[in-house]
């Protein structure tokens, strides 16, 4: 491998902005400890989480590409450095990556569909919206305030119930719940990111719930889509090796509320990854809850 190709691989490694990836991991494992043991199928499972990278992936890449070329991104952006913003790649090598992962997530999303519930086809479209409209078109939704909603609503009840769908398991209303739960935490990684960039985005025009809220209601939106999903599981009737996990995560929780009252700017880029891996342990929690609990 020479020089070149190694530094360009680099470059889309860094683009591709792994680190976000156990947000998309959690959800799907929660969904599929779920699945009813005689509807489990290893294979529609694997697609469901192939699936939910990519559309992941895609996301960062539609982030990257929308955001550089309406000039939200400026040389003065406190997160970590864009391609196109910085001319690492060009807009053309973005769109062909945005193709790939989405052609991905396509044709895994299309034997789900054509295999699972009919349902799938709305959550399919809904998907596709989202990765699109989240930065793109004339009238994105994260500049309207309303990406901490889509992130939830993509990475909680969509992606939990759309696993149950995919293997033609049962939805009980203990699913449910755990789809609402499990996305807050994700929803808080886009908290940290907006609160962050909060001056930049507003001088560019992009008026993100961190922008309408101000900084010390953000914390607090902050505290309870990570702190709120604990207090609504306690291991009521559970053994007591159950309380020592979640005790285990809440503390863990109640790190991150106070890491994000002292940090600020580029301060907080570290914590966007912590809070990653947290809305990971909390699905985690909630998988092992309910499962020791239907036990």
């Amino acid at each position: 491998m020479t020089a070149a190709v190694g530094h360009k691989v680099i470059i889309w490694g860094q683009t591709l902005r792994p680190r976000t990836l156990p947000a998309a991991v959690g959800p799907v494992l929660l969904g599929q400890a779920l699945v009813v043991s005689g509807d489990f199928a290893w294979f529609t499972a694997l697609l469901c989480l192939l699936c939910a990278l990519t559309l992941q992936l895609a996301v960062n890449l539609a982030n990257d590409l929308f955001d550089g070329l309406s000039g939200v991104d400026q040389p003065d952006r406190l997160g970590p450095t864009r391609a196109l913003q910085a001319g690492w790649l060009s807009a053309s090598e973005l769109r062909a990556g945005l193709a790939v992962t989405l052609g991905l997530a396509v044709a895994s999303g299309l034997w789900l569909v054509l295999f699972g519930h009919w349902l799938l086809w709305g959550l399919g479209g809904l998907a596709l919206f989202g990765v699109l409209g989240y930065s793109g078109g004339r009238r994105p939704y994260a500049n309207r305030g309303l990406g901490e909603a889509a992130v939830w609503l993509f990475f909680g009840p969509v992606a939990v119930l759309g696993g149950l769908l995919a293997q033609q398991s049962p939805i009980t209303r203990e699913a449910a719940a755990a789809g609402i739960l499990v996305g807050m935490p994700v929803a808080a990684i886009l908290v940290v990111n907006n609160l962050r960039d909060r001056h930049t985005d507003a001088r560019a025009g992009k008026i993100t719930l961190a922008v309408r809220l101000g900084p010390g209601a953000t914390r607090r939106l902050f505290a309870m889509l990570t702190v709120g999903p604990l207090a609504a599981t306690l291991p009521l009737g559970l053994p007591s090796w159950a309380w020592g996990a979640w005790g285990a995560t809440g503390l863990a929780a109640l790190g991150l509320v106070r890491e994000i009252r002292y940090r600020d700017g580029t301060a907080l880029n570290g914590l966007l990854g912590m809070t990653a891996l947290y809305a990971l342990a909390m699905a985690l929690w909630l998988g092992l809850r309910l499962v020791v609990a239907g036990g």
